[in-house]
């Protein structure tokens, strides 16, 4: 059973693109439709029997995962130079219904993905093209959709245990019909009673996947906050994922909440202020992998984006300088927690005179006439990330977004510049546990 609506015309310029553009069409055998059930009676809408990438000649892997997220609501071009310095590529979000369909949310979102798919053809690498499910506007159906089964029984629902196959199977057939390599799987806000569920549903996928070599990746929380860790039994998850992203971001934000007091570095790998004290990256790793003890499964984020926050006064402590005191209104701070650098330029800011908190290992600029405070990354922080994930044998890192670097893709050079790629780490466990 299919979507009913009536579908808007192809733009045939996407078919007929040049070499280098960004928004060339699809790749071979490609769907008009979703799957929203079991049968895979198709439309096609065009086929282009373009080379399959496995086809090329296979570069030497990167031995540290630098996995770039991809999503709709960017303008910034998908580039070939963009994919050659990944090891994966994962398109956000590909939304889950109530039913456990998988569908994307708009004819946009729909259209980058393929562009994603048909420039990956043409990378010369092992990269790997994935899709997340999930995030922080999709998450609202994972509880129902794959609940307990035995009360699904108990209630009589059959319904119920429709939608969990329906999952599973919509994700596999997503993966084969776009021939691409995995999913990750972002279920936020999970609570400790789903950690059993959770764990069901990742088995499962799993042994459905056997004989493939498709790609399982879930993203975790930040450990410390809320107890959001508690929805995951490590030991266990590893046995069915190929490799975890940590949301080690977020810590500070001009939210719409008292927590957008105060402001802060976004991902600050040290350090923190008040309650607040084991808000960084470090923190977080160290509780993960020594519960987990297995290092070269995590990666940490990196993010792309700038953030704003206005009305921003003084700083919290003395020699606190990188941790300053909003101005609330109506509880709520004001500001722009995810600007691309595209809107950060046009937006008037100039992002090169930061300054270093050493502390931290964090870039901002704090502006005391516009009361401004901006968070973001630099050439510098990069470094001090990279430097972290080789000193702590991790496995790499995710970047949130590739499309919210500037056209020059100043901070995707800065994080693949040097010899990230040929640095041979040993699986071995560098935090005090």
């Amino acid at each position: 059973m299919f979507c009913k609506e009536k579908k808007p015309p192809i733009d045939e310029s996407l078919l007929n693109s040049p070499p280098r553009q960004s928004c060339e069409y699809c790749t071979s055998h490609r769907r008009n439709y979703i799957p929203r059930s079991g049968n895979h009676d198709y439309k096609f809408v065009k086929s282009l029997y373009l080379t399959d990438y496995r086809s090329f000649p296979e570069s030497v892997p990167c031995s540290k995962r630098i996995i770039g997220f991809y999503s709709e609501f960017e303008s910034l071009h998908i580039t070939k130079t963009q994919l050659e310095k990944l090891t994966h590529a994962v398109f956000a979000n590909v939304e889950m219904s109530w039913d456990g369909s998988i569908s994307f949310r708009t004819w946009k979102a729909k259209n980058r993905f393929l562009s994603l798919i048909n420039i990956s053809k043409r990378v010369k690498s092992p990269m790997k093209v994935m899709i997340s499910i999930g995030g922080e506007e999709n998450s609202q159906y994972f509880a129902s959709v794959i609940a307990d089964l035995r009360k699904r029984r108990s209630m009589k629902t059959i319904d119920n245990e429709k939608t969990y196959r329906m999952f599973i199977k919509s994700i596999i057939t997503f993966l084969e019909d776009y021939k691409i390599d995995g999913v990750d799987l972002y279920w936020k806000h999970a609570t400790e009673k789903d950690k059993f569920n959770y764990l069901k549903l990742l088995r499962e996928l799993r042994q459905r996947m056997k004989g493939n070599d498709y790609v399982i990746s879930i993203t975790l929380p930040a450990a410390g906050i809320e107890n959001w860790e508690m929805a995951y039994d490590l030991d266990l998850t590893l046995e069915y994922v190929d490799f975890i992203n940590v949301f080690s971001m977020d810590y500070y934000g001009p939210w719409p909440n008292q927590w957008g007091n105060p402001a802060g570095p976004t991902a600050p790998l040290y350090s923190g202020i008040g309650a607040r004290k084991n808000f960084n990256i470090d923190w977080t790793m160290q509780y993960y992998v020594c519960k987990a003890r297995q290092p070269s499964k995590f990666n940490i984020v990196v993010p792309f984006f700038a953030r704003l926050w206005n009305n921003v006064t003084a700083a919290m402590e003395p020699g606190r300088e990188a941790y300053r005191r909003v101005e609330l209104t109506n509880n709520r701070a004001d500001g722009s927690p995810y600007m691309s650098r595209w809107t950060v330029e046009h937006n008037g800011f100039d992002l090169s005179n930061a300054t270093w908190d050493e502390e931290s290992k964090s870039s901002y600029i704090y502006d005391s006439k516009a009361q401004t405070y901006l968070s973001f990354e630099t050439e510098k922080s990069i470094e001090a990330k990279k430097d972290y994930v080789v000193e702590k044998n991790l496995g790499g890192f995710w970047i949130w977004s590739v499309d919210m670097d500037d056209d020059r893709n100043s901070l995707l050079n800065a994080l693949t510049s040097d010899d990230i790629c040929s640095v041979e780490s040993e699986d071995t466990v560098e935090y005090k546990c």
